[in-house]
């Protein structure tokens, strides 16, 4: 069965797990899941080059929308 489907758009949280040698590395929040899917991840890990993380001012946490486009 398939879980329900997700409101457009959709916030994500994610806070910094580590750093690599040229990207930084988050970790999706439990509590940054839609409230319709706990405990499924919906991105996982996600990556931002070091670059553009200092120019956002080197945050530990951070938000991603998804929104669907066609």
């Amino acid at each position: 069965m398939l879980p329900p489907p997700l409101e457009d758009p959709t916030q994500i949280n994610f806070t910094l797990e580590r750093e690599t040698k040229n990207t930084v590395r988050f970790a999706e929040d439990g509590a940054g899941q839609p409230a319709d899917h706990p405990g499924t991840p919906l991105v996982g890990t996600l990556y931002l080059q070091k670059q553009a993380h200092a120019k956002l001012g080197s945050p530990k946490r951070i938000t991603v929308t998804i929104e669907a486009k066609e």
